[in-house]
Parts: structure tokens; C-alpha cells; sequence
């Protein structure tokens, strides 16, 4: 990022300068060192909900980041769309800091997440206080982009479009549920809104809901199903099946995200072949 560049983030230092400061930060990474844009991020978004739960919910501070966003959206503190950005980012990020090989568009598209949901941070610390940051400006990249490097932007946009649309689909946060939740009043609009989407999907000719969000909505009711009297377990045994069938969904999407951190490295690692072999023919 070149030194008249005037950051995205600006505008959150009147809030709160340490998450401002690490979205400068991450800023001057995207480019030159993704995986350390992606880090940056995941440290913003989890000081973000460290603050939120500080101001909110007290009774969560001592749980982990990914625990943190369940719960704070799980009682309706973290809106849905805020929630998948923090989520992406988190999961990201925890990619990055593993090793993940990351294209530049990912940390972009990270990026712009972080910004979006800076602006609704700042209302919430400041109790309804409307912000109203700029538009978001990608950070200036070099000054002149190959052919190579310019088709590898393009397929990782395309994968990232791609890896978007399937997290959606799925999205996590519908599965976590904490000891003292209303569980047949969540089941019951879980229930609502799968039939809802069915009617969505039928009418625009699609007779098939998505079969992981039944798969969601099944394991959110196995308990109450196991301890129908018909089946014949008693409460733990009933608890212990239910832990078990949310273990393997839970499961199915961690190996899903690691199947997507592969797909990256694999576009990264078959364009810097590409690059060199054609340096060697050169």
C-alpha cells in the first residue's frame, strides 16, 4: 500500500483505535503477504468480539472466538450477515496462520468483509451511534499486473465465488445451541424456515431443499426423537446419540473448510509451476 493511501479503517479510530490500527495493518499485507492480511484480520474480528461480549454479555468472556460469535448471535447480538463475515474471516485467517497458501483476492474479499462489518462494530460499541464510513477502496496493488499474474486473479475470484455460495449453504451458525436454549421453540422456527424455504424452492421449479440444512435441522431435534418413549432411551443415552450426530456434522464442515484451503493452495502452487516453467523455456 503506497504512503499516500489513506486507510479504510480510518474512520473507526474516534471508536476504537487497536481494531483500526489492525485494519491499516492488514491493509498493507494484502498485496505482498496475504497470508499475514488474513492473520491481521482474524485478530481484528476476534478483538471485536472480545469488546462486544465485554459491553453485552459478560458471562462470555472466557470462551473461545468461534464460541464467542455463536453465542452473541445465538441470543440475537450478532446479526446473520455480520455473523458470515466474521466467520469467513475467522476461518481464514485460522487457515492462514497454519500455513494455507492464500491468493491475493481471498485477503481481498476478507477485506472488504472486515470493513462492512467495522461500520455496524462502532454502532454497537457506541450504543446506536449511525457510522457511516466511505466506500471501500481496494488497496493499490502493483503497478503493473502479467498476463500470469492476472489469470491467476481471475480463477482465484472465481473460486472464492465459488467457496462463498457453499459456506452459505451451510452456514455454521445454525448449529450451536447452549445448555439453558428453548430448544423446541428453535426447532419449531428452524422448521418454519425450512418449510418456507421448500415453498421458495417449488415455486421457482427446485423440489429439493438443501440436504445439509435438513441434516441441521434433524440434529437440532434428535434429542427430543430419542427420548420418544417408542425408542426407548433414557436422557443421557438420548444426549450422548444427539452429541454424537452434531459431532459429524460438525465434522463434514471442518473437513469441508480444509478442502477448501486445499483448493487454494493447489491454484497457488499450479500458477507459480505455470510461471516457472515458462521462465525456464524463456
Amino acid at each position: 500500500m503506497s504512503e499516500d493511501h489513506q486507510s479504510n479503517f480510518d474512520f473507526m479510530d474516534r471508536y476504537d483505535h487497536r481494531v483500526s490500527h489492525l485494519g491499516g495493518q492488514a491493509e498493507q499485507y494484502v498485496h505482498s503477504d496475504p497470508e499475514s492480511c488474513l492473520f491481521k484480520l482474524r485478530l481484528m474480528v476476534e478483538m471485536m468480539a472480545r469488546r462486544l461480549v465485554e459491553l453485552q454479555a459478560p458471562r462470555l468472556a472466557d470462551l473461545d472466538l468461534i464460541a464467542i460469535l455463536r453465542s452473541l448471535e445465538q441470543y440475537g447480538m450478532l446479526p446473520k450477515k455480520q455473523a458470515d463475515g466474521m466467520h469467513a474471516i475467522r476461518r481464514d485467517g485460522n487457515a492462514a496462520v497454519h500455513g494455507s497458501e492464500t491468493p491475493v483476492p481471498t485477503a481481498m474479499r476478507r477485506l472488504r468483509d472486515a470493513h462492512r462489518i467495522s461500520a455496524w462494530y462502532c454502532s454497537m460499541i457506541q450504543r446506536g451511534v449511525k457510522v457511516r464510513p466511505s466506500q471501500f477502496v481496494p488497496p493499490p496493488g502493483p503497478a503493473q499486473a502479467d498476463a500470469d499474474a492476472l489469470k491467476m486473479h481471475q480463477a482465484a475470484e472465481a473460486l472464492e465465488d465459488q467457496i462463498d455460495t457453499r459456506r452459505r449453504a451451510t452456514r455454521e451458525g445454525l448449529l450451536l445451541f447452549t445448555e439453558d436454549e428453548d430448544l423446541p421453540t428453535e426447532v419449531q422456527r428452524l422448521v418454519s424456515e425450512l418449510e418456507g424455504l421448500d415453498r421458495v424452492a417449488q415455486a421457482a421449479g427446485e423440489p429439493l431443499v438443501d440436504a445439509e440444512f435438513v441434516a441441521v435441522v434433524m440434529a437440532m431435534e434428535m434429542e427430543q426423537l430419542l427420548e420418544h418413549p417408542t425408542l426407548g432411551l433414557d436422557t443421557r443415552e438420548a444426549k450422548r446419540e444427539a452429541e454424537k450426530q452434531y459431532q459429524q456434522i460438525k465434522d463434514g464442515f471442518e473437513l469441508r473448510e480444509a478442502m477448501y484451503a486445499e483448493e487454494r493452495r493447489a491454484l497457488v502452487l499450479y500458477h507459480q509451476r505455470e510461471r516457472q516453467s515458462r521462465h525456464k523455456q524463456g
